[in-house]
């Protein structure tokens, strides 16, 4: 008998999530960018897809992507977007169909203000060509969710790590991302977890697929949630 193990084990993996962070200094300007144009960017509620409406500071802002500091952003944004691209490197014979060359172009930034009570259903986000990525910048966060991920990464008995059971309000406020179905009794068959989530921290960035489900759950008490998203469409041409 030896200890030397019989079998290599390969992961495959279904999804790729791109994370970094920006000081808070940085998220000290895109607030007050907020802050300071708050009348007069345009109010997207009416056609995003989030239920933000639970208070009247509650809002969804489009940002001027002539303003100084959305292109600063976008640049930075652009940045991520050809990083995560280059994590799914394409064959020949792919960018002989669909072109070689890419374009990152910034098509819509927006912050979104939650407070308690309001939530993001189910959705995805969209570009022109199909292709793309998105981000999202969280830049105030409850002190109610922040405390969330030191719960769960360190469980008692009162909630056993578990998000399912026994761990009532663990995901409030938290954002998760679903890029298949599958259930806790799959786990017996080898069946790997389809959903991941992301604990809001100021300044986190997360950079996904435009194509990927995600939603956040509301979540109670005081203060305010807000973040900041961006679409990058990638087009591809000779």
């Amino acid at each position: 008998m030896t200890d030397d193990k019989l079998l290599n084990i390969e992961s495959m993996p279904s999804i790729k999530l791109g994370f970094t962070q920006i000081g808070l200094d940085d998220v000290n300007v895109i607030n007050i960018y907020i802050d300071d144009n708050i009348d007069r960017l345009s109010d997207l509620s009416s056609s995003l897809v989030g239920q933000i409406k639970q208070n009247e500071k509650s809002k969804q802002l489009e940002f001027d992507l002539t303003d100084l500091v959305p292109k600063q952003l976008g640049d930075f944004f652009i940045m991520c977007a050809k990083e995560y691209s280059a994590a799914h490197p394409l064959s020949a014979v792919i960018l002989e169909n669909i072109g070689p060359k890419e374009d990152y172009i910034v098509k819509k930034m927006w912050s979104v203000h939650s407070y308690a009570g309001d939530y993001n259903p189910m959705h995805e986000h969209g570009t022109a060509s199909g292709r793309g990525v998105s981000m999202i910048v969280f830049l105030k966060v409850p002190q109610q969710i922040v405390e969330l991920q030191e719960k769960f990464l360190n469980p008692d008995e009162s909630n056993h790590g578990n998000l399912q059971h026994g761990n009532s309000g663990a995901t409030d406020g938290v954002t998760q991302f679903i890029w298949d179905m599958n259930s806790m009794y799959d786990a017996p068959r080898f069946k790997h977890p389809s959903y991941a989530h992301v604990y809001p921290q100021v300044g986190k960035v997360c950079v996904f697929p435009i194509w990927l489900h995600h939603q956040v759950s509301p979540f109670y008490g005081e203060g305010e949630r807000r973040t900041m998203s961006c679409n990058i469409d990638i087009i591809n041409h000779v």
